[in-house]
C-alpha cells in the first residue's frame, strides 16, 4: 500500500527517507489496529532498501561515421511495448524509480546508435554494452527489445547462453517481459497464459520461434507450422548458442526470410548475451602488412554462425552484453572474411552502465587495490582452509572421492556454511520476508561426477540435521551450533553494516525471534545439483509467491549468466585462473535488499585475493572507458588502448590476438602495491636495497606544497622528499627489489622495463621520490631512520606468506611534486566532475586530474615508497615492510613495451 501511495505521489522521481515515512503514517491510518515502532521500522527499513537508490548515467564511445541521429525524434514518442514494461518494474516488481529512470535513458541512449529500422538501403551496426555480474543486464536488453519493437525492428534474436538451463531461464524472463504471455505450448483448444507485461497493455503483440520447453530451442518445422516468413510483427527468437541450432537457424533464414534476389531485407537485431563466451573468434586470421585480413579465412563454428546471420541481412544491428569485455574489446577491429562478413568488434559504440547505490558488486565485497579503493569491503567472506580440511584438492580428476574423516561426513566449513543458510532462511521469514526465494550455492568442482558425489554427502548431512530438529533427536547440539554462530557471526556483521549507508537501518534480530523459525526453515529447503543431466532450469517463476529455499549444487552451469534467486550463501572452492571466467563464477554478486548483512561468501584466502585482483582490473577497464569517453574516443581508440595495457593479462590465451605476446604501457596511471612479503628475508632485501638507493639521493628538500595539503587534510603525517631523480636510477631501485607473484598492480620488472623505454624518447627522466612517515614504530635500516606507516591487513588465514592491505595509498601523497598553480587546477577539474555528478566538493584532487596535470610535463613522475608498520601487520619483524607506488603521467608518445611471457606469467591461463 506503502509502494502505490508513493508511486502516485512521485511518478518516476527520486524517493526520499521523508516521502516513505510520510507516507507509511497516512496508510496506518487504514489499519484498524495500529503497527507496532517495530512493524513501522521493519517496512521502513524494507522499503528504503528497495526504493531509495541513486544510479548515475551510462557512458559511451561512439564512432558516428556513417549513421543518421534518429531516435531522439518521432520514433521516442510511440512506445507502447516499453511504456508496459516501464509500469510492469514499477507496479508488478517494486523497482525504484532512480532504477528505472536510469534504465529508460540508458537504453534510449543504446537505441541512439542502433539505425532507424524504417531507414533504406544497407547498414550495420555493431556495439557493447558493459554491465555487472548479476546486475541487471537482462532487464537492461529487455527494456533494449520492447523499444526495438516499439521503434520498427521485425526480428528479434537472443544469443542466451551455452547450456538448456540459461536458454530456458532467459525465454522465460523474456515472456515475461516482453511478450506477456508463457510460450510453453498449451493444450489443445487452449491459449496461451498471459503473464507479466500483459497486465499493463494488451493491445501489443509480438510472434515467438521459441518456447520454454526444454527442447524449445529454434526448431525449423516449428517456425513453418507458425509462418512465420510473411509476418509483419515483431517476433522473437531465444537462441542458445550451439553451432548446429545457429546453423539451422541460418538455412531457415535463407530460405524464408532471404531468398536470392531480395536487395533490402527486414531489420534484424541481435543481443548477444555473455557475449565474451563462445562468440568471440579464437581463431588465428592473417593480416598482410597493411592489415588486410585473409579473405578465405574461416572462423570459429559459433563466431562464424552469428556472423553469418548478421550478414544474411542488409539492415542490421548486433548488441553484446558482458559484465566481463576483455575478449570483446581485444577482437581486431579490421577482421573479416568472405561469407561470413566483419567480425563483432563493437566498432559504432561501447556502452558503460552505471552501477546502482545497492548493487553489491566485486569492489564492495572484496575491495580494490586501487587508489579509488572506496568504502571498505562488506564483512562477509568466510574463509575455507582447505588444505587443512582435506575435504576436495583444489586441482581433481573426474574419479575424485570428496572426502572428510569419513565418505559420509563434511568438513567443519561447509557445515557452519549450510547452517548459515537456515539462519539465512529463517532470519528473512522473521522480517516478514516470507514467500521469497532463497538459494545457496555450493560449486567446488567442474565435474559431474564429483559433484554427484558432493551431493550424497551433503544431502546425507542435511537429512539428519532436518531429523534431528523436526523430531529432536540430538537436536541440543545443532540449536546451540546455530545460536553460536548466529550470536558470534550475525549480529555483529548487522552491527556493522547497519553502519553503512545503503545497508543503515537493517532490523537486528535477536536470537530469541529466530529460534522457533528454524525447524520450519529447514523444513523448505531442498537440494538440487544443477548440470547438464538437469532436465529442467529451477523454476522460480513458477514458484512467485511462495517461494523456493534451494541448495544448488553444480559447475559449470552455474558459471555463467544462470541466476540464483535470493542467493545469500556460496560456498566456492572452484579455482579457475582466468579473470573473466573467475568474475562469472562470482553469482553472489547483485541486489540484496533487506538482507545483504545476512549474505555469507566461504572461500580460501587466495580465491579472495584473486577476486580482489578480478574486480580491480574489472574497474580499470570502465575508468579508462570512462576518461575516454570524457575526450570523444571512439570504441577503436579504446580497443587499442586496452591492447597497450597490462590488463590483457585476464582472459584466455586463445581470445587475444597478439598470442603469447603482450604491450604494456603505464602512462596515466598510478600503479599501488597491496600485496607484500611478511617473512624476513624478502623484506630485509626490498628495506637494504631502498636505504642504499635513499642513502644515494643525499639529504632531502621537502617542499612547501606537503605543507599545504597537510594543513588541508588536517593531517599530521610529516614526508621526506627527493626531487629530480634521474628516471634510471629508479629503475635501477625496482630492479632490484623483490615483489609477490600476486602483486599484480606493481611487479618490479616490468615497471623498470617501461621506464627504461620512456627515457628513450625523452619521457620519466625527472622523478620526485616520497618518503611517508606515520604513527607505527621507529625502525632503523643500516644506520637510516624510517618511522613506519600503519596498514591494518585484509585477513587471509594464517601461514599464508603474504601481507595484504586494502590500499597503501594516501590520496594526499600523490600531489606532493604539483606546484600551487597546478594544484589549484587539479582541484578545480576534480570538483567540476563532482558537480556534474552530483557530488560533494572535494579537498584533494582526484588521482586522474593529478596525472592529466603533471601530464604536462611528461618528463615528471612520482615514486612513494611507505614503510608499513609489521607490527600492524601482526608480524615479527625489525625491518620495514616496503610498499611501492608509481604514479606516472599522461604520456605524448604513447609508448608500451612488449613482452612475452612464459607460462608461469600465464598462470591466469584456465588450469
Amino acid at each position: 500500500m506503502a509502494t502505490i501511495l508513493l508511486r502516485q505521489r512521485h511518478g518516476t522521481t527520486a524517493v526520499e527517507r521523508s516521502d516513505i515515512a510520510a507516507a507509511l503514517t497516512d496508510c496506518q491510518k487504514a489499519f484498524p489496529v495500529p503497527l507496532t515502532p517495530d512493524q513501522v521500522s521493519t517496512i521502513q527499513a524494507e522499503l528504503e532498501s528497495k526504493l531509495i537508490v541513486k544510479v548515475g548515467n551510462a557512458t559511451s564511445l561512439v564512432d558516428a561515421i556513417g549513421h543518421v541521429d534518429w531516435y531522439f525524434g518521432e520514433k521516442k514518442t510511440d512506445r507502447r511495448f516499453y511504456k508496459r514494461y516501464e509500469d510492469f518494474l514499477l507496479h508488478n516488481q517494486g523497482w525504484a524509480n532512480a532504477a528505472v529512470t536510469a534504465i529508460d535513458a540508458s537504453t534510449d541512449t543504446i537505441m541512439e546508435q542502433l539505425e532507424n529500422p524504417s531507414r533504406e538501403g544497407t547498414w550495420d551496426r555493431r556495439g557493447l554494452v558493459v554491465g555487472h555480474v548479476q546486475s541487471g543486464k537482462t532487464a537492461n536488453y529487455a527494456a533494449l527489445a520492447n523499444k526495438a519493437a516499439d521503434a520498427g525492428y521485425k526480428l528479434i534474436v537472443v544469443l542466451a547462453g551455452m547450456h538448456n538451463a540459461l536458454r530456458q531461464q532467459t525465454q522465460r524472463r523474456l515472456d515475461r517481459d516482453f511478450l506477456g504471455y508463457d510460450t510453453t505450448p498449451p493444450g489443445r483448444g487452449e491459449g496461451y497464459r498471459p503473464i507479466g507485461v500483459n497486465e499493463f497493455d494488451r493491445g501489443v503483440y509480438a510472434e515467438h520461434l521459441t518456447t520454454q520447453a526444454a527442447n524449445g530451442d529454434f526448431n525449423q518445422a516449428f517456425a513453418d507450422n507458425l509462418g512465420m516468413g510473411v509476418q509483419q510483427r515483431p517476433v522473437l527468437m531465444v537462441v542458445k548458442k550451439n553451432a548446429k541450432i545457429l546453423a539451422n537457424l541460418n538455412n531457415w533464414v535463407s530460405e524464408k526470410l532471404t531468398p536470392k534476389g531480395d536487395t533490402e531485407t527486414r531489420p534484424l537485431l541481435v543481443i548477444d548475451d555473455e557475449a565474451d563466451q563462445a562468440s568471440v573468434d579464437t581463431g588465428q586470421q592473417g593480416f598482410d602488412d597493411e592489415e588486410v585480413p585473409e579473405s578465405d579465412y574461416e572462423p570459429t563454428r559459433i563466431n562464424g554462425q552469428i556472423r553469418r546471420l548478421l550478414f544474411s541481412f542488409s539492415r542490421r544491428a548486433y548488441v553484446a552484453y558482458t559484465a566481463t569485455p576483455f575478449a570483446n574489446i581485444l577482437i581486431h577491429d579490421k577482421a573479416a572474411s568472405d561469407g561470413f562478413g566483419a567480425d563483432l568488434f563493437p566498432r559504432n559504440f561501447i556502452v558503460n552502465l552505471p552501477t546502482p547505490s545497492n548493487y553489491v558488486g566485486p569492489s564492495l565485497v572484496f575491495g580494490l587495490d586501487s587508489e579509488d579503493a572506496g568504502a571498505e569491503p562488506l564483512d562477509i567472506i568466510r574463509h575455507v582452509d582447505q588444505d587443512k580440511e582435506g575435504w576436495i584438492t583444489a586441482s581433481h580428476k573426474r574419479t575424485f572421492n570428496p572426502k572428510y574423516q569419513n565418505a559420509d561426513d563434511i568438513p567443519p566449513s561447509l557445515k557452519d556454511a549450510i547452517l548459515s543458510f537456515v539462519l539465512v532462511c529463517a532470519a528473512r521469514s522473521v522480517r516478514g520476508q516470507s514467500g521469497v526465494h532463497n538459494s545457496m550455492l555450493i560449486h567446488v568442482s567442474r565435474f559431474k561426477d564429483v559433484q554427484s558425489k558432493v551431493y550424497s554427502q551433503v544431502d546425507q548431512w542435511f537429512t539428519d540435521l532436518k531429523r534431528s530438529l523436526r523430531y529432536k533427536t540430538g537436536s541440543r547440539p545443532l540449536v546451540e551450533a546455530c545460536q553460536k554462530l548466529w550470536i558470534s557471526d550475525f549480529e555483529p556483521t548487522t552491527q556493522k553494516l547497519n553502519s553503512l549507508g545503503i545497508f543503515k537501518d537493517t532490523p537486528p534480530i535477536s536470537w530469541e525471534d529466530l529460534k522457533d523459525e528454524l525447524t520450519a526453515a529447514v523444513d523448505r529447503i531442498r537440494i538440487q545439483v544443477v548440470n547438464s543431466e538437469m532436465p529442467a532450469a529451477i523454476d522460480y517463476e513458477g514458484n512467485s509467491g511462495q517461494g523456493l529455499n534451494i541448495i544448488a549444487i553444480g559447475g559449470d552451469k552455474l558459471s555463467r549468466g544462470l541466476t540464483l534467486e535470493g542467493l545469500s550463501v556460496s560456498y566456492f572452492l572452484r579455482a579457475s585462473k582466468m579473470y573473466d571466467s573467475l568474475m562469472q563464477m562470482g553469482r553472489w554478486f547483485g541486489y540484496r535488499p533487506g538482507y545483504a548483512d545476512l549474505c555469507r561468501v566461504y572461500l580460501t584466502p587466495d580465491l579472495a585475493l584473486w577476486f580482489r585482483h578480478v574486480a580491480t582490473a574489472a574497474d580499470e577497464l570502465r575508468e579508462s572507458l570512462n576518461s575516454m569517453a570524457m575526450i570523444g574516443a571512439t570504441p577503436e581508440n579504446y580497443g587499442l588502448r586496452i591492447q597497450a595495457h597490462d590488463i590483457m593479462l585476464v582472459t584466455a590465451q586463445n581470445k587475444m590476438r597478439h598470442g603469447e605476446t603482450f604491450q604494456i604501457s603505464f602512462q596515466g596511471e598510478t600503479k599501488i602495491q597491496t600485496v607484500l612479503f611478511d617473512d624476513g628475508p624478502n623484506n630485509l632485501r626490498n628495506a637494504t636495497a631502498i636505504t642504499l638507493f635513499l642513502g644515494n639521493l643525499g639529504e632531502p628538500a621537502p617542499l612547501n606544497v606537503a605543507e599545504r595539503v597537510d594543513a588541508a587534510l588536517t593531517s599530521t603525517s610529516s614526508r621526506r622528499i627527493w626531487s629530480g631523480v634521474r628516471g634510471s636510477d629508479v629503475a635501477d631501485l625496482l630492479s632490484e627489489m623483490v615483489f609477490p607473484e600476486e602483486s599484480r598492480q606493481v611487479n618490479g620488472l616490468r615497471l623498470a622495463k617501461y621506464i627504461r623505454e620512456q627515457i628513450k624518447v625523452g619521457e620519466l627522466t625527472d622523478w620526485t621520490i616520497c618518503l611517508p612517515a606515520g604513527a607505527g614504530e621507529p625502525l632503523t635500516v643500516r644506520g637510516m631512520e624510517f618511522t613506519t606507516v600503519n596498514r591494518a591487513p585484509i585477513p587471509r588465514g594464517t601461514d599464508t606468506g603474504r601481507y595484504v592491505v586494502k590500499t597503501s595509498l594516501s590520496p594526499s601523497d600523490e600531489t606532493v611534486d604539483l606546484s600551487d598553480e597546478e594544484f589549484e587546477s587539479a582541484l578545480a577539474s576534480t570538483n567540476r566532475k563532482r558537480a556534474a555528478n552530483g557530488g560533494t566538493k572535494a579537498k584533494i584532487p582526484d588521482g586522474q586530474e593529478i596525472r592529466r596535470t603533471r601530464g604536462i610535463d611528461p618528463k615528471r613522475a612520482l615514486l612513494i615508497l611507505y614503510p608499513l608498520s609489521p607490527s600492524a601487520a601482526h608480524l615479527k619483524l625489525d625491518v620495514p615492510i616496503f610498499a611501492v607506488v608509481a604514479s606516472f603521467p599522461e604520456s605524448q608518445s604513447g609508448q608500451t613495451v612488449r613482452y612475452i611471457f612464459s607460462t608461469t606469467e600465464q598462470r591466469f591461463e584456465l588450469a
